[in-house]
Parts: C-alpha cells; structure tokens; sequence
C-alpha cells in the first residue's frame, strides 16, 4: 500500500474509533438516563405503597374505634338494663349489677384461662394469615 493511501487509512480508523468512542459515549449517558428514570419510579411507586399500606392502616384502625365504642356502649346498655331486670327479679337492684358483674368476672376468668392455648394462637395465626395475604397481593400487584 501507498503511504498516501495508508495515511487516508490511518485517518479514516482513527475517524471511526472517535465516531465509536462518541457513540459509546451517547449510550452511555442513554443508559444512566434510563437508569435513572428506572429509579425514580422505583422510588415513587414505593411511595404509594407505602402511602396506600399507610392509608389502609389508618382506616382499620378508625373503624375498629368506631366499631369497639359503639359495640362498647350498646354492652354498657344491654349490661344495666339486664342488671335492672335481674334487680326487679330479685327484687334487690344492687344484686342486679353485681350478678351481670359476676357474670363479667366469670369471662374474664374463662379468657385468662384460656388465653394461652386457644386465644394467642388464634391471634398469631390471623396476623401471620394476614402477612401472608398482603405480600401474596404486592407480589400479584395488587
């Protein structure tokens, strides 16, 4: 080969690997774009997750109040008019409320008795049964 000839030739591959070498460059800037776009709707889909888990949570917890104060007012009702018609009964008012008292402390003493072989075991089984269910809804992506 000429030297003119190799010298055009020279040029031209050096053109070419700058060429290359730029391209690498742009597709390398492509690929941390990507990836960062990749991470910022990482980020934000994480957060409403979390926004929807918190939400969640925050309802439950509002109605299991409003449910427990009102189921807690209607057992105060049923529990003095059952403690007045025991007192009209027994014609003695005050033995009454301490039979509906009395009968209280009887379940109280039946959950103490039973709460290491039937009630904490049932209560682990539902939160772990409900773990279970959210992260089988995150994986479907519900």
């Amino acid at each position: 080969m000429s030297s003119p000839h190799r010298g055009l030739l020279i040029i031209s591959q050096i053109l070419l690997h700058n060429m290359e070498a730029q391209n690498l460059k742009e597709d390398a800037k492509d690929v941390f774009n990507h990836a960062s776009d990749y991470a910022e709707t990482f980020y934000k889909l994480n957060l409403i997750r979390l926004t929807k888990k918190v939400s969640d949570i925050a309802s439950g917890v509002v109605n299991f109040v409003l449910i427990f104060f009102i189921s807690l007012c209607i057992l105060l009702f049923i529990s003095f008019a059952g403690a007045w018609w025991l007192g009209d009964v027994t014609n003695n008012r005050a033995l009454g409320f301490l039979l509906i008292a009395g009968f209280y402390l009887l379940i109280v003493f039946v959950l103490v008795l039973m709460r290491k072989k039937i009630i904490s075991p049932f209560i682990r089984n539902t939160f772990i049964r409900k773990i279970y269910e959210e992260k089988d809804q995150v994986i479907r992506g519900s």
